[in-house]
Order: structure tokens, then C-alpha cells, then sequence
């Protein structure tokens, strides 16, 4: 009789743990590749799922703004895109949908990139020339904040900008650092052979990818946001010491040979080098609330003034960093 009953609050107990596990679905804006890694590693290794959040990835954007548009739907609960996608699509609604909940990257990487044989060095280069961006570019946005240039905009989906940049079909492409470089790398046109105008020399408060959640989905299930942001933070900071240990993580064409695994490792120090382990982060830590979220309030007012949005609301509909 005493085994019984042991037996049967034990099943009662699994049964009380997995009712406790909370589901939720994952979209990404590009990718994924090696920046990506250390996020998809967690799914795979349990690291969320042992903490009751079972985390299922659902596909890309593609780009940061349908990335946030799926998020601010409810077709994902949980977004990894670059900031402006939250500030352009909730302040083009009434009822804002998409809050970003952690930061990655503590610089922007939006830009502009080009040949060095063009000519094209700055922004106002631009000036007469074709430019290459996806439909949905925020860079392009954002681009008239920065220069009076007047280029010739060619719209052009983000797998097509690679080949039509070395054709000469265009000038220039509007881009992610991590994006297009290591692209371009993959069919022979190295680092040392472009142009990298960054728009972060202009916006230095600027962040980039943000780990966002469905407002509705976050206020229904606190402790899974809460979840969310300690295994982040831990994930990252295990991804900044070895990312070779996270792109393991990544499947499919993108690591099918031993020489494109090496471009994802690189992407991925790149990212890291670059982007999120920052002088900033080095002092301030990752995520910091108390330190990156005046910037992200500074940040989303420049947008919403510059590009003329419709409404700013309140810092609270657009991110919280928890304490």
C-alpha cells in the first residue's frame, strides 16, 4: 500500500511539472547563422526547457520588422531581431504588442556596404547610385536621417543582394555587418575587399538584436520571461568564451562543409568582437537595465521623430529589462 502511494504521488508530481512547463514559439529575422547559435543551443541542449520553458523554433522574418510583426500577432511569442523592428511596429500601432526583453547586441550593426571599387566611402556617396535594399529595410529608413544624398532605390530580397552586388546590378546594399560580409565571403569577395559604412557612427546609443515576447503571451506567463533573460544571459555569456560550441548547434546547408563551419565560427567571433562584448558590456555587464535602457529610451524617440512615426508611447510598451 505504501509503494502505491509513493508510486502515485510520483506521477502526480510529473504530471504537476510538465502542466508547470510553459510552450512557446521562437522566429528569427535571418539565419540562422552563427550569430544565432548560442540561442538555438539552448533549445537543443535543455538549458530553457530544465527551467520549464520549452522553446520551439518556428522560422525567420525574414528581416527585423515581419520579424516583429509575427511577434506583435501572435504567430511567435518570442523574437530575435534588431531593435528598430519593435519601434517601427509598435509605434505604427494603438496597442503595442512586441517588448524586447533582453539585449545582445550593444551596437547597432545596420549599414551600408559596398565594393571598395565603386568608390562609394560614405553615406553621401550614395548620391545617384543604386541601392540594394530588402523592401522592409529599416536601414533605408533610416538612411535620409544621416544624408541628403539621393540614391536609386532598388528593391531586392535578401538572398538576391550578394550576387546582384558583385554583377554590378547595384551599387550598394543596405545590410547587417554579419550578414552580408560573411555572404559575400562564401563567393570569393573577402572583408578586405569591401566598404563598410556603419550607421552606429551616427546613432552610438544604438543597440541591435533583442531578444523580444508577445506583451500578451509575457503578462500571462511572468516567470517564463523571467526564465527567459537568466538562461540568455548565461547562454551569451558561455557563447562570447567558445562560440565554436554553439554553431555546433547549427544544422543544415549553412554548416555542410568544414569550410563553411569556419565561416559561421568567424561570423560568430566577428558578432562577439564587435557587437556584443563591447567596451560597454565589458564594464557595464550584459543586459543592464539600468544602463542600456536610457539608451534604448533615447534610441526610440530618434526613431519615432526622425522617421516620423505615428505615436511614442511610454518606454514600458517598448522594452523591460527586468532588474
Amino acid at each position: 500500500m505504501k509503494s502505491l502511494i509513493c508510486g502515485v504521488f510520483t506521477l502526480l508530481l510529473c504530471m504537476s511539472s510538465a502542466h508547470a512547463s510553459t510552450q512557446a514559439k521562437l522566429i528569427i529575422d535571418t539565419g540562422p547563422f552563427g550569430v544565432h547559435s548560442w540561442f538555438l543551443k539552448g533549445i537543443q541542449n535543455g538549458a530553457f526547457s530544465k527551467r520549464g520553458l520549452d522553446i520551439e523554433f518556428v522560422g525567420k522574418g525574414p528581416g527585423s520588422i515581419k520579424t516583429g510583426l509575427a511577434v506583435a500577432t501572435g504567430r511567435a511569442d518570442i523574437g530575435y531581431h534588431d531593435y528598430s523592428g519593435v519601434v517601427l511596429v509598435n509605434s505604427k500601432s494603438d496597442d503595442p504588442k512586441v517588448l524586447a526583453v533582453f539585449v545582445v547586441d550593444d551596437k547597432s550593426q545596420n549599414g551600408v556596404i559596398t565594393l571598395k571599387s565603386s568608390g562609394i566611402k560614405t553615406f553621401d556617396d550614395l548620391n545617384g547610385r543604386k541601392l540594394g535594399s530588402h523592401p522592409t529595410s529599416f536601414t533605408n529608413k533610416v538612411l535620409t536621417t544621416v544624408t541628403s544624398a539621393k540614391w536609386v532605390n532598388v528593391p531586392v530580397h535578401m538572398p538576391a543582394r550578394v550576387p546582384a552586388l558583385v554583377s554590378g546590378h547595384i551599387d550598394a546594399i543596405t545590410s547587417f555587418t554579419t550578414s552580408v560580409v560573411f555572404n559575400l565571403e562564401k563567393v570569393g569577395v573577402g572583408i578586405d575587399e569591401l566598404n563598410i559604412i556603419k550607421l552606429s557612427d551616427h546613432y552610438p546609443m544604438a543597440v541591435s538584436r533583442v531578444i523580444t515576447v508577445n506583451a500578451d503571451w509575457a503578462a500571462k506567463n511572468p516567470q517564463a520571461v523571467k526564465v527567459l533573460r537568466e538562461v540568455s544571459r548565461q547562454l551569451l555569456k558561455d557563447f562570447i568564451k567558445n562560440p565554436a560550441a554553439s554553431v555546433s548547434a547549427l544544422e543544415g546547408p549553412v554548416v555542410s562543409t568544414s569550410k563553411k563551419v569556419d565561416i559561421e565560427v568567424r561570423r560568430a567571433q566577428y558578432g562577439i568582437d564587435e557587437l556584443v562584448n563591447t567596451p560597454f558590456v565589458q564594464k557595464n555587464g550584459i543586459s543592464n537595465p539600468s544602463m542600456v535602457g536610457p539608451r534604448l529610451s533615447e534610441f526610440t524617440t530618434i526613431l519615432v521623430e526622425k522617421l516620423n512615426l505615428p505615436t511614442r508611447h511610454p518606454d514600458n510598451k517598448y522594452f523591460d529589462l527586468g532588474e
